[in-house]
């Protein structure tokens, strides 16, 4: 038959170049005229079988369903086997027609073959059982040379060599144990490759000799016998016993030099039989390889190797041959089918004793010893691959002598355990080809590969190819790059010398880019090491390489290998001056290192330390040095919290000192806590009762014996009382005395004491003590004043009043301030001095006169006197100033004998050049890591020792190098006068080549009691110019999510004009024109959230809804209106719409449904794009048709990314806006409008644009028709017939209970065609728990509901249609009381709606699609697409249409059978590791799957086919492994949440129900137990997990392993809307742990800790879900107590969950089962019968009851006046007081209450005149922003 294309002799590349040019269809045409045109014996005798078209098809199916098909090494490329190899769907006979049978599976070789693209195209003929040389013992026929049909082609791969050299296929397997792929190699011009032994697995592959066995390659040419090696070469130990795997770098070429070349060891005699062209041809070849090839030929006695052939047919290894066939022959089979020379050689193996096979083992042995010397000097054998080119009739003749002649070269390499290649050398006269063969130890393949690719490509470059002499080879003979790819390939050597070495500070940049260590190890000796002077807290080394004049020394370094992926990265924060370059090794290696700039080394203060060989050297001998003093303390308490508790606990550990961390009941997780040694909880919530409470912290340090306490700054660091009672106590206070601390706290005095060291004074006052009194001195010193407290600092109790009418409340204010947080209420007031800098000097005292001042900073920009970006040097400063403050500094320390560290503030009038003593900080400044920046100095350090009175060298000179910036970044609202804004912190990223000082990170909880810093962003540069540019930069790398934070508002002064320039001054930030990338909600709408499209997509299985639009037409319309990318955010809202205020500009789109839009009160088109502009405020308002409307603002709104998306999944407290719906007073910032590099919010991708009328949305009234296509279950197996044509033909009402979760419909009951659910539950709706598609109209019980983005995946009841993907928007916008009728449309129908409205999108053109006649079904059709029958080895398989992008695989009967799960799990990974084309997620159920796909890559019957070929790869098991975990878990059986949570059912929804008022004893009574024993089956079942999303996030379905554990029960009717976290349920045979606060079902009996890690917090979160499928969950009891404090720890990662690795056995659960199989059909028994009738009517009784009560009962809601006003809180922190009482008369904007947070009180103020109804807090209460605190009438 003639085939389309003329693919004889293509080599494997030819074939993938045409199926890369072709399509796959007229790939596969050509795949199939090849097999139309082979033929099976006897026409053919090289074939023993042919693939099928049918399973050509198959095969093909399966290849196209991967998604990477055409990137794999042999896609489409045709294949033989031999027969002896099992290939799935082809018998294997090993050439024996009676020993034939059907292999369930394919060897592995198969399955590497066809998981690298190859089709199987046939089984070829061989020596029976693979039994010879000669290629002619076969009853299949002889197979012939390819080049005389008079001669053999060889054995026992005769059949394989043939096709190949025919050109059929470019690659066959053989099988090779004493020659057989080799051989034939010769006889037919072929390469023949027999790979090392165990190389490639022998897994499924009839044995010859099973020690001995290879599988072995046919290729016509070296590149392809190289790839195909490249892909069989893998381990398979689980399946093969003498599986092997090349080392990490196996040899790749036989090394030579011109001096070296290449020793040969060829035999010094050869026996040729009477052959002569042969012999010349041999000896040609090896002059050849001598002359050509730069080799070495010695001729050596081959004595020992021919003696180990011998053994193989001499000695016992033919009873491995016997043992293969054993059974076989011992059932007596047909003679006439078995070769009598096989037979013969198979029998001989009887005369061999136990002893024979010792003796010869031996004697093997003893010949290896002789053959390893050979190998050991030779590193190749070159030999004859065999001596003869036989004749059928020679053959006849000499059977067995001429088989044994034949394998005198070949039969000793497998018991020598050698690597073999056969190559072809020449022709001889006859026209027959001849070839010898390579040999050399195991695993040298690849090398004799490219040692066969040298001599082919330079003697025989022009060789045709097998058979066909047309055919020339042309390069394909020439070794593929790259293969194997080396391991180095993918890492860098990397040299490192300094911070980098292990243990020292900066040994974490390579732990981040996963970089390994790999050896320690020296330089040459061509090197210098220099210590460059310390500008920052890292010391550096530099590495010089030294010219031939200089002398070096080897220095020691540490190599690592570096990803290649992470190189970049890390030279990212290799700081200058040193860079990246390369080193010589000791050995001679040269590898990538640290190498310095020659302005390192030859800068002032640089030292050459070349003397101590190494860095690690020098730092211990100036260490020790160090160390030669006493150590300060050997413990220290810390006295503080968040940052710079942290960062004073690193220098504590750089010296050695054991820390000691004390704690709020808020702080037990704070970063702190981790880093000290020892923690002490100071038990309370409030700063007074715990980190200012002196008490308690001379407590926590008597308890430890702490030695000292360092205070840091803020609560206690200026409390001299807390000084004294540290030296009372005979504790150390690091601190300056407290006599200084209170004369310098005291402002007052503190001037005195300036004015005495000749410190220049600004006017001002002595303390004031009334309001009347301070109103009086103002009126002296003259507006402006400043009003400060004496005590406190940090710009609390400090307020500038400009006026008479504010002096006596700023003044009452400051004094409440000072006595609250300092306990002082004393108060001054001082002239203020207008555009005013502040400038501090550092200073440090020993206590005992001396003095020395490090720099000055200026701390110039504040707000509110709260200092916010801090520089060193201060800029535009005199010189001589600058030395002036720091003397004046210096003296004022001197008077006082000042101890520690403090810092001197100043007011610097620039414009004058003077400046004014302003008062002194007698602690740590916050800023102070800029001085260590700049001086290389650590602070901390300096104070440690300055208070164990062993100061460091006050005489020093200190350099300042370089400049340095902080910036304090605030957990506070910019855009909301700076509120306080705590929350938990969901996403912390801050720039790791800067210094950070921080406490925060991703979980750490924010609370409104203490200071809202969150960290200081350090910067150092080389100038002011430089560090201002990378202060931006890591401003724009900083993102923390959770809570809003200043950042946006750092960002705008850092890149302001003002700050480039250093036009800075106290007040300058009170007029600084701050544009708040933002908008804010003044009012928040019914219900308003963040959203984006498509959503949280991929996680479906595992119980994440997608969340997203409910319209996403008008969502996507939204945002291409204003240019937006498709994946930016928008807002969703839900019947009333917000009102917002903007606070930059922007442009806006509104689209949906009908909605009133104003901008400033002015009307506004929707699906238009509106410009706003700063200050604009948009208000929306009420839907007058549909229900959702939706407001995109161009650059999208910067909300988190959470699982992949930015929605909010309210339900679930993630996504979106800190993961709920908007509030009065939220703020969202924005992202950019332009291209920017700031986080990975897309910025827009084209300008705003207007919508074409007929892409706009015409929303009927009332009326709606949806499209909705047929199934997954349907009528008559399901529903009677009748109804569902009633489901189509009557309109549905839309309940008023329907939302995100789930729209619900009212309508005609439902006429079931089954009386109950049978195993799955008592209704005839229910079924075993499967996954449900998105708009999957779901009967819950007899009531419908559509399930929409924000629902659950994985439940038990029916679902009789599934709304169309281009038809949910509909869902979104019909609201409570609409109608709706739902029409079948074909998967064809809801294709093109679906494509046609995305293209409406994309273009913003075209016409909308609408449903009409044309389009809608006349009836509904079947939604089985199609089954496959039972089987005796496989289930039952449907497969129903589930929507127009998801397919429902249903497995067996409906019963639990869990052979059906591990067919579900088989299916997910075959799919998962062919990356199947179109298939975007399986979600697996208890016994079926749902296949979600997307229709733009493969359409529904693509998949369907898919899907079936897949089956039909699968084996049926029932023992079967798969791995498993074993979690055990804490649980308290029926505590007081779980229990009120049942409460709360029975008072809020059903008063009277069979599992009321306790579920528990429902379980009991049901089952005839006592409450007991169900406490006690909890405790001891163990729960196989079969599903996850059972409600939502990770929720398991889960089932007891033991059947007798396995109860009769039922789901609460209707459900609960309420469940706590953590909660067990039993519903029946399942078990469910309850992941969030959600509806329920199942009945409660429990609580465990929090399995739905959020934010992956625990040590073994991967992800946020805990379970996987087949994973085992145990628990173990714990009391009610434990379980709080363990779900407290959970909740912050910090529970250790007790995770065992394990395997789930089937196999050994099958014979438990069996042991214990009477007691488990007795129970089962039990349960059936009467037992079961009467818990049926039991349910149906309390059903009917429900009815005729009228349902559930509704919570009634507090009732206030009509027209009340909601007043809500915009604040969250603490009720402080209310400012009016209830009855009080108020007037518009009049305060209402006071929420104190983060040391700031605010006002809530009323929003209209009235009089106040209701207050609704009391002191002390917390308050969330949106609370309602007060009503107003």
């Amino acid at each position: 038959m003639t085939i389309t294309n003329n693919t004889t002799g293509w080599t494997v590349q030819e074939w993938k170049k045409f199926h890369s040019e072709s399509t796959p269809d007229h790939s596969y045409q050509v795949l199939s005229d090849l097999l139309s045109s082979l033929a099976v014996a006897p026409a053919d005798p090289a074939w023993i079988s042919i693939c099928t078209k049918s399973e050509l098809k198959h095969q093909w199916a399966i290849l196209q369903s991967k998604s990477d098909k055409h990137k794999l090494p042999l896609y489409g490329v045709p294949v033989a086997i031999k027969d002896n190899i099992d290939v799935k769907d082809f018998e294997t006979t090993a050439a024996c027609p009676s020993f034939k049978y059907s292999p369930e599976r394919d060897s592995t070789v198969a399955k590497l073959l066809k998981n690298a693209g190859a089709i199987i195209i046939g089984k070829t003929n061989l020596d029976q059982f693979a039994t010879g040389l000669v290629g002619t013992r076969s009853p299949y026929g002889k197979t012939p040379c390819v080049f005389s049909d008079q001669h053999v082609s060889g054995g026992s791969s005769a059949g394989s060599a043939s096709v190949v050299a025919r050109g059929l296929v470019p690659l066959a397997l053989g099988t090779d144990t004493a020659g057989s792929g080799r051989v034939p190699a010769m006889l037919n011009n072929l390469i023949g490759l027999k790979p090392s032994r165990g190389l490639l697995s022998c897994s499924g592959v009839v044995p010859a000799c099973k020690s001995l066995d290879c599988v072995s390659i046919f290729s016509t040419n070296i590149s392809d016998a190289q790839l195909a090696l490249d892909i069989l070469a893998q381990p398979d130990t689980e399946n093969d016993q003498y599986s092997s795997s090349f080392p990490s770098n196996p040899l790749l070429k036989f090394p030579t030099t011109a001096h070296s070349p290449l020793k040969i060891a060829v035999p010094s005699e050869l026996p040729w039989y009477g052959e002569v062209e042969n012999e010349l041809l041999y000896k040609n070849a090896i002059l050849d390889f001598k002359n050509n090839l730069n080799c070495q030929i010695d001729s050596i006695d081959f004595a020992p190797l021919l003696e180990l052939a011998k053994c193989l047919y001499e000695g016992p290894w033919v009873v491995e041959r016997y043992v293969a066939t054993k059974e076989f022959f011992q059932s007596n089979p047909p003679s006439e089918s078995i070769d009598p020379a096989v037979s013969s050689i198979i029998a001989s193996s009887k005369k061999f004793t136990a002893e024979d096979c010792f003796n010869f083992e031996y004697k093997r042995q003893a010949i290896l010893q002789k053959v390893n010397q050979i190998i050991s000097k030779y590193p190749v054998l070159i030999v004859p691959t065999a001596p003869l080119n036989p004749t059928f009739d020679q053959i006849a003749q000499q059977p067995i002598q001429v088989n044994s002649q034949q394998g005198t070269w070949t039969n000793f390499v497998n018991l020598a355990d050698l690597s073999a290649l056969s190559i072809p050398t020449g022709f001889k006269i006859n026209g027959l080809p001849f070839g010898i063969t390579l040999i050399s130890q195991k695993f040298n393949d690849y090398a004799l590969l490219n040692l066969a690719s040298q001599y082919l490509s330079a003697l025989h470059p022009n060789r045709f190819i097998g058979s066909l002499k047309h055919k020339l080879i042309g390069d394909a003979d020439k070794l593929i790059s790259n293969i194997p790819k080396p391991d180095l390939s993918k890492s860098i050597k990397l040299a490192v010398v300094g911070a980098h070495l292990t243990g020292f500070e900066l040994h974490w940049q390579l732990e981040i880019c996963n970089a390994s260590f790999i050896a320690e190890t020296k330089s040459s000796s061509n090197y210098k090491l220099y210590a460059l002077p310390k500008t920052g807290p890292v010391a550096k080394p530099g590495l010089r390489r030294v010219g031939p004049t200089e002398s070096g020394k080897e220095i020691t370094l540490e190599i690592y290998s570096v990803p290649i992926e992470n190189f970049g990265k890390f030279i990212s924060l290799v700081p200058e001056p040193l860079g990246i370059g390369s080193v010589e090794l000791k050995s001679g290696e040269w590898v990538k290192s640290f190498i310095c700039e020659e302005i390192g080394y030859l800068q002032k203060g640089t030292k050459d330390i070349t003397e101590y060989g190494g860095w690690r050297n020098y730092i211990e001998s100036t260490q020790a040095l160090s160390k030669a003093k006493k150590k300060p303390f050997e413990t220290v308490l810390v006295a503080n919290r968040g940052e710079i508790a942290v960062r004073i606990i690193k220098s504590l550990k750089k010296l050695g000192i054991q820390s000691v961390a004390v704690y709020s009941d808020l702080d037990k997780y704070a970063q702190h806590v981790d880093d000290a040694d020892i923690a002490v909880s100071l038990h309370g919530t409030t700063a007074a009762e715990t980190y200012l409470s002196i008490d308690k912290i001379i407590k926590a340090a008597k308890s430890t014996n702490s030695q000292a306490i360092i205070p840091g700054y803020g609560f206690l660091s200026e409390n001299a009382d807390f000084a004294d009672r540290c030296a009372q106590e005979n504790i150390v206070f690091v601190g300056p005395s407290s006599n200084a601390i209170r004369k310098l706290g005291l402002k007052h005095s503190a001037r005195a004491i300036a004015e005495q060291a000749n410190v220049p004074l600004a006017p001002g006052s002595g303390l004031v003590k009334t309001a009347e009194e301070a109103a009086s001195i103002a009126e002296k010193l003259e507006y402006p004043v400043m009003v400060k407290s004496t005590a406190g600092g940090g710009g609390i109790g400090l307020q500038k009043v400009d006026s008479p009418k504010d002096i006596k409340r700023v003044f009452e204010t400051v004094q409440h301030q000072a006595k609250s947080y300092f306990g002082d209420s004393g108060v001054f007031l001082e002239r203020f001095v207008e555009n005013a800098r502040h400038v501090e000097v550092q200073i440090l005292g020993d206590g005992y006169g001396k003095a020395i001042a490090v720099g000055e900073r200026d701390c110039s920009l504040q707000r509110r006197n709260q200092k916010v970006i801090e520089e060193t040097p201060a800029p535009r400063l005199p010189e001589s100033t600058r030395q002036k403050m720091r003397k004046a500094a210096e003296q004022l320390a001197s008077i006082l004998n000042y101890k520690c560290a403090g810092t001197v503030e100043f007011i610097y009038d620039e414009k004058r050049d003077e400046f004014y003593f302003l008062e002194v900080n007698t602690r740590l400044q916050v800023e102070h890591p800029i001085t260590e920046m700049v001086t290389g100095l650590d602070l901390v350090e300096w104070m440690i020792f300055i208070a164990a009175d062993m100061p460091p060298d006050f005489s020093q000179k200190i350099v300042v190098t370089g400049a340095s910036m902080e910036a304090r970044l605030y957990a506070e609202n910019p855009v909301k006068s700076f509120q306080p804004s705590p929350g938990q912190l969901t996403d912390v990223t801050f720039p790791e080549w800067a210094r950070v000082d921080t406490w925060v990170k991703k979980g750490t909880i924010i609370s409104s009691e203490y200071d809202p810093t969150l960290a200081k962003i350090i910067v150092h540069g080389k100038d002011r110019n430089e560090c201002l540019q990378k202060l931006r930069q890591a401003l724009d790398e900083t993102i923390v999510y959770g809570c809003i934070t200043n950042v946006d508002y750092l960002r705008s002064i850092a890149n302001s004009q003002m700050f480039a320039e250093a036009k800075v001054a106290t007040k300058v930030l009170d007029s600084f024109d701050y544009s708040a990338h933002a908008f804010e909600i003044l009012s928040p709408g019914a219900y308003t959230t963040v959203q984006d499209y498509p959503g949280r997509v991929g996680l479906w299985r595992i119980g994440v809804p997608p969340s997203g639009p409910m319209d996403n037409y008008s969502f996507r319309i939204a945002n291409r209106i204003v240019g937006n990318s498709k994946k930016s955010p928008a807002i969703e809202i839900t019947l009333s719409g917000p009102t917002i205020l903007f606070h930059n500009e922007t442009v806006i789109s509104v689209t949906g449904g009908n909605v009133s839009v104003e901008v400033n009160d002015e009307v506004k088109s929707m699906w238009e794009p509106t410009n706003i502009k700063r200050g604009d405020k948009l208000t929306i308002g009420k839907l007058t048709t549909g229900c959702r409307s939706y407001l995109a603002i161009r650059g999208g709104i910067d909300v988190t990314e959470y699982l992949g998306s930015r929605s909010t999944f309210a339900l679930g407290n993630l996504g979106g806006y800190n993961g709920r719906v908007l509030k009065l007073g939220d703020v969202l910032f924005l992202g950019s409008q332009h291209e920017s590099a700031v986080g990975t919010l897309p910025t827009p991708d084209a300008a705003p644009s207007s919508v074409p009328s007929n892409l706009i949305l015409d929303l009927p009234a009332k009326e709606w028709t949806v499209g909705v296509t047929c199934g997954p279950h349907g009528a008559p197996d399901f529903f009677k017939p009748e109804y569902i044509d009633t489901f189509f033909k009557d309109q549905w009402k839309i309940h008023y209970n329907s939302n995100r979760f789930g729209v619900r419909l009212i309508g005609p009951k439902p006429v079931w065609a089954r009386p109950d659910g049978g195993e799955a539950g008592l209704h005839p709706s229910n079924t075993h728990d499967y996954v449900y598609s998105m708009g999957a109209i779901n009967f819950t019980g007899d009531e419908p509901v559509i399930l929409t983005v924000d629902g659950p995946s994985l439940g038990g009841f029916v679902c009789a249609a599934v709304v169309a993907e281009s038809e949910m928007w509909k869902i979104g916008q019909v609201k409570p009381g609409d109608l709706v009728r739902f029409v079948p449309i074909s998967y064809d129908t809801a294709r093109k709606l679906k494509e046609t409205q995305d293209k409406c999108i994309e273009d913003l053109s075209g016409k909308l699609p609408t449903l009409n006649k044309d389009n809608v079904l006349s009836k509904p059709e079947n939604p089985v697409l199609a089954e496959l029958p039972a089987t005796n080895k496989n289930p039952r398989v449907i497969y129903r249409q589930a929507g127009d992008h998801y397919i429902l695989v249903e497995y067996g009967v409906n019963e639990l059978d869990l052979n059906l799960s591990y067919r579900i799990n088989r299916l997910t990974n075959m799919v998962e590791q062919n990356k199947t084309v179109g298939i975007v997620e399986l979600s697996q159920g208890v016994r079926s799957v749902l296949v979600e796909y997307n229709g733009y890559e493969a359409s529904q019957s693509q998949i369907l086919e898919t899907l079936i070929a897949y089956e039909k790869e699968m084996l049926s098991f029932t023992k079967w492994k798969v791995p498993s975990k074993i979690f055990r878990l804490p649980m308290a059986f029926e505590d007081k949440k779980t229990l009120a949570a049942v409460t709360r059912y029975q008072e809020t929804i059903r008063s009277n129900a069979p599992w009321l008022p306790n579920n528990v004893d429902f379980i009991a009574s049901v089952n005839n137990i006592n409450r007991s024993d169900v406490k006690d089956m909890l405790y001891s079942a163990r729960f196989l997990v079969l599903g996850l999303g059972d409600v939502f996030l990770g929720a398991p379905c889960a089932v007891p392993l033991d059947p007798r554990q396995r109860y009769l029960g039922t789901k609460y009717n209707p459900s609960r809307t309420f469940t706590p976290n953590g909660t067990v349920g039993i519903g029946g045979m399942y078990m469910c742990i309850y992941t969030m606060e959600s509806p329920g079902g199942y009945q409660l009996v429990g609580r465990t800790i929090p399995i739905w890690d959020k934010l992956s917090l625990g040590a073994h979160s991967t992800s946020p879900w805990l379970l996987t499928p087949f994973d085992q969950v145990e628990f173990y009891p714990v009391t009610e107590e434990q379980i709080d404090i363990m779900s407290d720890e959970a909740s912050q990662g910090r529970f250790k969950v007790d995770i065992v690795e394990s395997v789930f056995d089937h196999g050994k659960y099958l014979e438990w089962v069996q042991e214990n199989i009477d007691s488990i059909k007795e129970f089962q028994d039990n349960q059936g019968g009467e037992k079961m009738q009467e818990f049926s009517r039991l349910i149906q009784i309390a059903n009917a009851e429900l009815e005729k009560s009228g349902g559930p009962k509704n919570l009634e809601e507090e009732k206030f006046p009509e027209g009340a006003e909601m007043v809500y809180s915009e604040y969250s922190g603490r009720f402080w007081k209310p400012l009016v009482q209830v009855g009080d008369e108020v007037k518009e904007g009049q305060g209402l209450i006071v929420v104190e947070a983060m040391k700031t009180e605010m006002v809530v103020n009323s929003p209209k005149a009235g009089k106040v109804f209701k207050i609704v807090h009391e002191n002390g209460d917390m308050v969330e922003a949106g609370d309602l605190v007060v009503v107003v009438e």
